[in-house]
């Protein structure tokens, strides 16, 4: 009887709060509205309130799953979905009801972020009308999990980022699955073009280990951002004294710069050897 007593009460406030604002409130998010008020009306500015396939028709319980149990209880807490509750793959996996549509999103089982227990709503907050969602802007929201990286943009030489723009998301895709070792074409490679190719002789580390086999990628205190302050100290790494002519000693040239000659450094289509073209 109670409960009956509660559900009446809820729909008749209901109904008075449609009455008041006709049409601004789908009837699952008026029921929600007697107590959760303030975040309905934030929800009704986000990007989900506005999304091709919402169901606007049962709204929050979309993702909260029915509400009857909660209402029944008293507004229990414990008889409604709360994500942030979830265990990450399992609360994702609600975001990816609508969401799996999209290439590469967590629903790959090779998703980097999915695999290191990285969930949805870490990063995107579903009740907030901010840009895609996200719970904080640019790199801070990367340096949150990534603070090594984010402090090697405060060297001296570092790539130049907006902190008003994507941040990380320049060159790194946040959904991003397990790939090759290189995607040049589609990070370093979309502003780099030059560096790429396809060249006649391709340098070996670049089709192994990508620019970072010689570029410290996100800031170094050396200039071109390279991995040794020294040029020849980074060529030898590769082309160490046993596989390189004699007369290209370490002594001799410990003051060069081996592009002084080998001026191709990143490919060729003239000189197996990368020199000046």
């Amino acid at each position: 009887m109670r409960a009956f007593v509660v559900v009446l009460l809820v729909c008749c406030f209901a109904v008075g709060f449609a009455a008041l604002a006709p049409g601004a409130l789908a009837e699952d998010e008026s029921v929600c509205a007697m107590c959760h008020e303030e975040v309905v009306d934030a929800f009704g500015r986000t990007a989900h309130a506005i999304a091709p396939g919402w169901n606007a028709a049962t709204a929050c319980e979309n993702c909260h799953g029915p509400g009857d149990a909660h209402i029944d209880a008293g507004g229990d807490v414990d008889a409604i979905v709360r994500p942030q509750l979830l265990a990450k793959r399992e609360s994702s996996d609600r975001c990816l009801e609508c969401h799996r549509r999209h290439e590469g999103h967590f629903s790959s089982p090779r998703s980097l972020h999915r695999l290191n227990d990285v969930g949805c709503i870490d990063c995107h907050n579903p009740h907030s009308a901010a840009a895609r969602m996200l719970v904080r802007k640019g790199a801070d929201l990367c340096a949150r999990c990534h603070p090594s990286a984010a402090a090697r943009f405060e060297l001296p030489r570092s790539h130049p980022m907006a902190e008003a723009g994507p941040g990380c998301a320049s060159c790194h895709d946040p959904h991003a699955t397990l790939a090759g070792p290189n995607s040049l074409e589609k990070t370093c490679g979309s502003c780099h073009f030059e560096k790429i190719g396809p060249f006649l002789y391709d340098h070996g580390p670049l089709l192994l280990n990508g620019c970072a086999s010689c570029h410290e990628i996100h800031g170094s205190t050396n200039r071109h951002l390279l991995r040794h302050a020294s040029q020849v100290n980074l060529c030898y790494e590769c082309h160490s004294a046993s596989v390189t002519p004699g007369w290209h000693s370490a002594p001799r040239y410990a003051n060069e710069k081996c592009t002084a000659c080998h001026a191709a450094i990143h490919g060729s289509n003239t000189s197996q050897f990368f020199l000046e073209e």
